[in-house]
């Protein structure tokens, strides 16, 4: 039997919440409804993660999400526990950045060693798994910034960038992201709840 969730006008990340409650129950074909193309974007990744297949149609301006995933409640339950644990080597290694400058005092000092910090981090042999941009942060991805050719190789090489939605909403920079993956408060509470270790700046 198909369930549908219906987060139209729910703020994030209130639309992937409810979906994994209702993965987590052992629903196996979902239908989740959405009004924005960020939260229609925040499910169907958070539905991939979780070993779903994924189908959207939009009508109207509003999207339909249609979620299957093979396998019984059991199996169900074991993907969406796997999604949310280290993996065996334990190294999530997650570097957080709530700001756009590095350190306090002088700003024209504190963007340039942000610049340094990233330039730095994408030529390193030790990347982290995940880098997580909010508040401030999230202006370190947007179109004109001068740290986007070293966001982009981190990107190139593995490393996920994550950029809060919210706070791109707060900025009016939603259009603007040019390196990462707009994300949400859901998926960047999970990476830090199962990093190994986590460096913020």
């Amino acid at each position: 039997m198909e369930e549908v969730v219906d987060a139209r006008g729910l703020p994030c990340p209130t639309p992937v919440v409810k979906t994994r409650e209702a993965l987590q129950r052992g629903c196996q074909r979902l239908e989740v409804l959405v009004d924005n193309p960020t939260a229609r974007d925040n499910v169907t990744r958070f539905a991939a993660s979780q070993g779903c297949s994924v189908e959207v149609s939009e009508e109207d301006g509003m999207f339909h999400l249609y979620i299957m995933r093979e396998g019984g409640p059991e199996e169900a339950a074991c993907a969406t526990a796997t999604a949310e644990s280290p993996s065996p080597s334990g190294e999530k290694r997650v570097v957080v950045l709530s700001s756009d400058v590095m350190g306090r005092g002088e700003e024209e000092l504190g963007r340039i060693l942000m610049k340094a910090f990233l330039n730095t981090l994408a030529e390193s042999e030790r990347r982290p798994w995940r880098l997580v941009l909010f508040n401030r942060g999230v202006l370190l991805a947007v179109e004109g910034a001068d740290t986007l050719p070293a966001l982009k190789e981190l990107a190139s090489r593995g490393v996920e960038v994550l950029v809060c939605g919210t706070c791109l909403d707060y900025f009016g920079a939603k259009d603007k992201v040019a390196a990462g993956t707009v994300s949400n408060m859901f998926e960047i509470l999970e990476t830090m709840l199962v990093a190994s270790n986590s460096v913020t700046v």
